[in-house]
């Protein structure tokens, strides 16, 4: 197999670990709105191992790329990306699929960007209600413990008085 055929499988292959990490984004948005912990804890679980393969498929993309500059002679430690890799690339038909792999992973990843960033934006709402209903909590606790007790059902009347009681 040619170092541009390596380059195009570990592509392929970490494109479908990127749509699994999609799948598990939007599993993990609706565990998050159900408020399921033990869901989004398995979903958690379940991305950091796929995270953990990307990690093993791009240093897998490192060697085959270093690899293909040897056979083109050339010498240099830089990481290029995909479009630059393409351009050494003289077969028409692995230049158009390593075009083709590339357009996806951007697809997938500003889709991935898109998830997470709608995660980040309900995570960020749990906890200012969270936020919101503790300190309802412990304002009314402050209330309580630390006035007069003669003050206390004096103040604690008036701040019922919303209530329309005569309905």
């Amino acid at each position: 197999m040619s170092s541009v055929t390596n380059i195009i499988s570990e592509l392929e292959s970490l494109n479908k670990i990127y749509e699994e990490l999609l799948s598990t984004a939007q599993s993990k948005k609706v565990a998050i709105i159900n408020n399921d912990i033990t869901e989004l804890t398995q979903l958690m679980t379940r991305e950091n191992r796929l995270l953990k393969q990307t990690e093993h498929i791009e240093e897998l993309r490192k060697e085959s790329l270093m690899a293909l500059l040897e056979e083109k002679g050339i010498r240099t430690k830089l990481n290029l990306n995909i479009s630059e890799v393409s351009r050494l690339v003289f077969d028409p038909k692995e230049r158009k699929d390593l075009l083709e792999i590339r357009d996806t992973l951007v697809r997938n990843t500003q889709q991935l960007k898109k998830e997470n960033e709608i995660i980040h934006q309900l995570i960020e709402q749990s906890m200012q209600f969270i936020d919101f209903s503790l300190n309802i909590l412990v304002d009314t606790e402050d209330e309580l413990i630390y006035q007069n007790p003669a003050q206390h059902s004096s103040q604690f009347k008036k701040s019922n008085q919303f209530f329309d009681t005569k309905a």
